[in-house]
């Protein structure tokens, strides 16, 4: 069997040029009007901006970036992202509920129940996270007022749930705060005591530069060590005891118990109430300021998110391209018309 002759091809179509655009024309046409058969389906897009990082979570990790890191400790590890708390929502089946029930889809779908219409909105949406950070919403519907009106409700309900969520989290961080901010100053009150009744019955409590170091730096290690305490049991609210997180904040807290434990007695007289009350006295200034700000954030109820381009109804269709699809057709149409020469040389090739 010989091979197509690519010369005889290009010389059929040279002679019979008029019959070629006939052909791609007769298709192309064809392919223009099947497009206007086809459902047409607009797709419109909501922008927001990068979400800020959440204000609570940064305050209850404030005791790491003022105490610092201890040597040999190493990095505790990140948190998710607000963006990623965010994308999860965004593809989550509560809020795709929401939406669904919202503009009711099981009969713009043609569903037979609801689960079904959540799952075909599933496939139309669309969440990213551009190199910027921003975060867009993509909608396909046969509606194009419906695609931009459901892509706007998804950062409605991101929103929501976001509001919800920082609410909640507050609600029990500021809870578990209190108690232990009333615990230091109860602790606190009574070293306070201790150390008066120990000036009056033994006069005022003096210490050499020595010793004053030392007594500073053990209620430094010593405030390390309750505050860290403090947040693993606040982190364990959050995370699950097996997370990384929350094994690395294990280790912090058990190396400053080893560090604790291995300080030398102080010898000084009433050395150890001077020192109590300033490691209570610097634990009350770290949780006070956690838990005015879990009590500001338990109230807040501003919007979580900034809009940067709302959806707005598509004017074009995003489906069938009509301009792709002719071009598309008279292609096919010119391959189709060169189908005679193709078969011709292919059965001239067969008999010899």
């Amino acid at each position: 069997m010989t091979p197509i002759n690519l010369l005889d091809v290009f010389d059929y179509a040279r002679h019979h040029g008029p019959r070629l655009l006939l052909w791609g024309l007769a298709v192309g046409l064809a392919g223009f009007l099947v497009c206007y058969l086809i459902p047409p389906t607009y797709r419109a897009t909501a922008v927001i901006l990068p979400p800020d990082e959440d204000e609570l979570s940064s305050s209850l990790m404030a005791t790491r970036r003022s105490l610092g890191g201890l040597g040999g400790l190493g990095r505790l590890g990140p948190y998710f992202t607000q963006a990623d708390i965010a994308m999860a929502i965004l593809r989550s089946r509560t809020v795709a509920e929401s939406v669904s029930r919202r503009f009711e889809l099981r009969k713009v779908y043609k569903t037979k129940d609801e689960p079904s219409a959540v799952d075909q909105l599933r496939e139309r949406v669309r969440v990213r996270i551009a190199n910027d950070g921003t975060i867009s919403v993509t909608l396909d519907d046969g509606s194009a007022e419906r695609s931009a009106a459901m892509a706007n409700y998804y950062l409605t309900e991101l929103d929501r749930e976001n509001q919800r969520f920082r609410s909640s989290q507050a609600r029990r961080t500021r809870e578990f705060l209190e108690i232990r901010v009333a615990e230091t100053d109860s602790s606190l009150r009574v070293a306070e005591r201790m150390a008066a009744d120990y000036q009056r019955k033994k006069g005022a409590i003096l210490a050499t530069p020595e010793v004053q170091s030392s007594l500073d730096g053990a209620g430094s290690l010593m405030a390390q060590k309750i505050t860290s305490e403090t947040e693993l049991e606040l982190l364990k609210q959050y995370a699950s005891p097996n997370s990384d997180e929350v094994r690395r904040l294990e280790a912090r807290v058990n190396e400053l118990r080893r560090q604790v434990g291995q300080m030398p007695a102080t010898q000084a007289g009433g050395a150890e109430l001077v020192r109590d009350v300033v490691i209570r006295q610097e634990v009350l200034s770290i949780l006070m300021p956690q838990l005015e700000e879990a009590r500001i954030r338990e109230a807040m109820d501003t919007p979580t998110i900034q809009v940067l381009d709302a959806a707005r109804p598509p004017t074009r269709r995003a489906w069938p391209r009509r301009a792709w699809i002719t071009a598309f057709g008279f292609a096919l149409g010119i391959v189709v018309g060169l189908g005679e020469p193709l078969l011709r040389t292919a059965r001239a090739s067969l008999r010899r």
